[in-house]
């Protein structure tokens, strides 16, 4: 009787368990786009844009979900400095995470919340 008791207390913590899956995804614009032979310099350094939504999968008709009506990254994008005349973005990296929030069903997760977050990272150069 110990032995079952304990069993079903092992089964009970397993599956009551919240899982959180991370992905990573990248996109890096160097320096190729700079002009070489013109003089310019760096204004700023990792200057940074972002933009964030949520879905809740479970309640997808019944929850105003936020939504991002131009997209992430028009969004992440423009929430970057505007730039002044004669200024470039340089080494422009756009980073997506995507993080999955549920409880795990046997081998799978039932997944109830997706997390999308683009983060725009740039340089600003100035031409003299």
């Amino acid at each position: 009787m110990k032995k079952i008791s304990v069993l079903l207390l092992f089964v009970f913590i397993l599956s009551s368990c919240s899982i959180t899956q991370q992905t990573y995804d990248f996109v890096h614009h160097g320096t190729e786009s700079i002009k070489t032979n013109s003089n310019f310099k760096y204004v700023a350094k990792n200057v940074m844009g972002k933009a964030k939504t949520t879905y809740k999968v479970s309640s997808y008709r019944n929850y105003k979900q936020q939504t991002a009506p131009d997209g992430l990254l028009s969004e992440a994008k423009s929430r970057l400095p505007e730039l002044m005349a004669n200024q470039a973005f340089a080494n422009l990296s756009i980073d997506v995470l995507k993080t999955l929030n549920g409880k795990r069903v046997g081998a799978a997760i039932d997944i109830k919340e997706i997390t999308i977050e683009v983060v725009v990272s740039a340089d600003i150069i100035e031409y003299y």
